[in-house]
């Protein structure tokens, strides 16, 4: 398998992003506040772990898979309604417009459900595995489902969830990304690289490494930018130019193997970040605050109550969704984060 690297063009290129990384670098020496701090807790009720958030393309709502249900609250953390499916959910993405996709780990299922009202709209068998995650590319209109135990990723048609092909990868897969023009990117944990697919053929063109990284799992891309945030489990986040597959920053995180991260412009709503990745999976919350397409710094951290199993970003409402496992003598919680006074402006 060949890996993303280009001639004596990409070289002159490398030269000149290294040397940005290296003056970023100094600039990023001084983490600034968090730019989010929690205005809200909601109870989840239950003892029932939050598997999956997403966040409706109405602004209004956030939708939460816990056990066999899908339950959704409203922009004041009420409970709306749920949806009781067939098996325990795995993954959940917004689809366009009044979409929202669902997949079920046993029976092995895509679900496509319709938001207003919350209702199942069709359900089909996937025969790749049981899904681990589910990715809606919304730019190239593809949806793609990654199965760890299978060792695959399936992509299929949106509107009706047929089958339109699928890739085999050995490794460990976690989060994807995709480029918005038709490339798709995993990260592979057991091989400490991100595996790339071309979403046309479903089928592998290469591999992207990363230095300095074990054990990736949270992923997350900026398709205006070609850049991707890579969360790793020693500690650190990567920032890679994907054209040339070459890591141009390494920030300081937490330490977790299971990352899930979060990339938007103006993350926390016009007036503030031009752009912001945020990284969750322990019991804190990291941002990389982006100035530039090659100039990113640490945006803060924030302590949070509980280790984190899901996030859900929403541009449109300004929000971070977050949800907390469930402690021994208490049931999990969504935490609703907007931006503070300190951190949020430019």
């Amino acid at each position: 398998m060949s890996k993303v690297r280009r001639g004596a063009t990409g070289n002159r290129r490398g030269a000149v992003l290294a040397g940005l990384a290296a003056l970023t670098g100094v600039l990023s020496a001084s983490a600034s506040t968090s730019p989010v701090q929690v205005l809200q807790r909601v109870a989840v009720g239950g003892t029932g772990q939050v598997r999956a958030l997403a966040a409706g393309p109405d602004a209004k709502h956030v939708y939460a898979a816990v056990g066999e249900e899908i339950r959704s609250f409203d922009d004041r953390g009420r409970a709306a309604s749920n949806v009781k499916l067939s098996g325990v959910v795995t993954g959940l993405a917004a689809g366009a417009g009044d979409t929202l996709y669902a997949v079920v780990k046993a029976p092995a299922r895509l679900v496509i459900l319709g938001v207003r009202p919350l209702h199942v709209v069709t359900s089909v068998a996937l025969h790749a595995g049981a899904p681990s995650g589910v990715l809606f590319d919304s730019i190239a209109n593809q949806l793609f489902v990654a199965s760890r135990a299978g060792h695959s990723v399936t992509r299929l048609e949106p509107r009706t969830g047929k089958r339109l092909g699928v890739a085999r990868m050995p490794g460990m897969l976690a989060q994807m990304a995709a480029n918005g023009r038709g490339t798709l990117y995993v990260a592979n944990s057991a091989r400490d690289s991100l595996d790339v697919v071309s979403a046309d053929k479903m089928a592998l063109s290469g591999e992207i490494p990363l230095p300095g990284c074990r054990a990736p799992s949270g992923l997350a891309m900026d398709p205006m930018g070609r850049r991707l945030f890579v969360g790793c489990g020693n500690g650190h986040a990567l920032i890679v130019d994907a054209d040339l597959g070459f890591t141009f920053l390494k920030l300081p995180i937490q330490q977790s193997d299971a990352l899930q991260l979060a990339f938007a412009f103006h993350p926390l709503g016009p007036s503030g970040w031009k752009g912001g990745t945020f990284i969750a999976g322990g019991e804190e919350l990291d941002a990389i605050r982006m100035y530039a397409f090659v100039h990113y710094a640490n945006g803060g951290k924030l302590a949070l109550p509980g280790t984190v199993s899901a996030l859900a970003l929403s541009p449109p409402a300004g929000e971070l969704w977050l949800a907390i496992a469930p402690a021994a003598d208490a049931g999990g919680e969504l935490l609703v984060l907007r931006r503070s006074d300190k951190g949020g402006a430019q």
